[in-house]
Parts: structure tokens; sequence; C-alpha cells
């Protein structure tokens, strides 16, 4: 099956959801945190995705590459300069990747709330572009 922005972007937004459900759960719960922050960051990798599937026709074959792609399409002015806080976003998140899947960092529930708004706010943007 081909990739495509459009499919990036309903992954994207299914991730999302999937974290917002868990945020409640994260409350309670290191382990919780860190699968909302996993979930989160999943939906931030798959709405790059899009956004490099929409404008470059290509996505980063490793996570590790993903703000990479973002600043090749902005660096190409295929978005505005003053979406460079989702390049910022993007570095912490592929960052915090490896601690939130396996369980390398401890997420509290401050961090995960975080993650999903800013996933939310990433999201909302790459849809827009897509």
């Amino acid at each position: 099956m081909t990739d495509t922005a459009e499919r990036a972007i309903r992954e994207a937004e299914e991730w999302l959801v999937s974290a917002k459900g868990k945020l409640e759960a994260a409350e309670s719960g290191h382990s919780a945190a860190n699968v909302c922050c996993a979930l989160a960051v999943h939906a931030i990798i798959r709405a790059n995705d899009a956004l490099s599937l929409k404008f470059l026709l290509i996505k980063a074959t490793r996570h590790d590459d993903a703000p990479m792609m973002f600043s090749k399409l902005l660096q190409q002015n295929k978005l505005g300069s003053e979406n460079l806080r989702f390049l910022r976003l993007l570095h912490k998140a592929m960052a915090d990747k490896s601690g939130a899947d396996y369980g390398k960092k401890a997420f509290g529930y401050e961090d995960a709330k975080k993650y999903v708004d800013e996933a939310e706010e990433f999201v909302v943007f790459a849809k827009g572009q897509v």
C-alpha cells in the first residue's frame, strides 16, 4: 500500500485520539504517562510524514530524520518561518521517543499533557496544509 499525505494525516489523527484517551490515566501513574507521550510523539511523526509527502513526495525513513524533513520544508519556503516552533517540537519529540517507547525516561502527567497539546497543534497545522 502506498503511503500518501492524506493517509498519514488520518493516522496522525488516530494516534492523537489514542493519546488523548490515555491522558486521563496518565494522572495516576508514570507508565500511563509514558504511553501517552509515546502516542503523542507518533502523532507528531505521522503529521510530519503528511507534510513531507505533500510537499517533497517522500518521507523520512528513520524517525530521527523527521526534523530534517521539516527543516527542508522551511528552507524551501513550503511553510512559513513562523512554523519554526514545530521544528523545535520535532527535535524534542525525537529525543524523547525512545525514552517514551521503551521506558528509558519517566514522564509525568504534566509532560503527557504538554505532548498531547503540542501534538494536537501540530496535527491541526499539518491537516490544514494537506
